[in-house]
């Protein structure tokens, strides 16, 4: 998952933070950055019931649909 997929879930910081109970900070940085950390990604996809996935999952999907 990206950090501009994650915005466009919770549409703002505080939303995000709302929701997740993660630091709107920690958004902020990811969008600075690029890219969201390996542990959170996987945290997002269980809080979102797999809504956002890891980037991880999707490798895996994509190898199985090929």
């Amino acid at each position: 998952m990206t950090p501009d997929e994650v915005l466009k879930k919770y549409g703002t910081q505080y939303k995000f933070q709302k929701e997740t109970g993660m630091s709107h900070r920690s958004l902020g940085r990811w969008l600075q950055w690029g890219f969201v950390p390996e542990q959170s990604q996987y945290k997002l996809e269980r809080i979102t019931d797999g809504e956002l996935k890891s980037s991880w999952t999707l490798n895996k999907e994509i190898k199985n649909v090929g």
